[in-house]
């Protein structure tokens, strides 16, 4: 069942990623599939933190911005803000999820026994995972929407 874990995790990080890398050195034959699920996890971490970082830095950018007295400016500036956080929340979800299963599967690789246990503990919290993302898109859905509402109305002021 572990296994069965590990190859839909495996083939979900390959569709959101488009590709992996295998260890360095290694033959494809000799890499067990937890080492590659392992190491596209380790690339997917590294990216979400570097991601995070950047919209951290855009966010704090956002912010340091003059005020302006137009108050429909100022609410497509709530908005983006609004929008980059809720996307930084979101990442940060990921990033905790991909921990989680790295987490998992090196102490599936360290205590064998603890398997059908640890899969009981992700079983659970994928589907947590998968509603707390449906939420995200969904609220994100909402903020775009409004956005395009807000700014559709600055640019008929500025044309009329």
């Amino acid at each position: 069942m572990l296994n069965r874990a590990i190859a839909m995790l495996g083939a979900t990080l390959i569709l959101a990623a488009g590709g992996c890398v295998g260890p360095v050195g290694m033959q494809r034959d000799e890499i067990h599939p937890s080492h590659v699920v392992v190491s596209m996890l380790d690339q997917h971490l590294n990216q979400l933190n570097a991601n995070i970082s950047g919209l951290e830095k855009r966010i704090a950018e956002l912010q340091r911005m003059p005020d302006t007295p137009d108050p429909t400016v100022r609410e497509i500036r709530a908005l983006d803000l609004a929008g980059w956080q809720l996307h930084q929340q979101q990442w940060a979800l990921q990033r905790d999820h991909f921990r989680l299963a790295q987490d998992q599967l090196h102490r599936a690789q360290g205590e064998p026994g603890q398997k059908p246990q640890l899969l009981a503990q992700w079983l659970a919290h994928e589907k947590e995972y998968e509603a707390a993302l449906e939420d995200f898109r969904r609220r994100r859905y909402e903020l775009e929407r409004k956005r395009l509402q807000v700014e559709a109305r600055v640019v008929e002021r500025y044309l009329r």
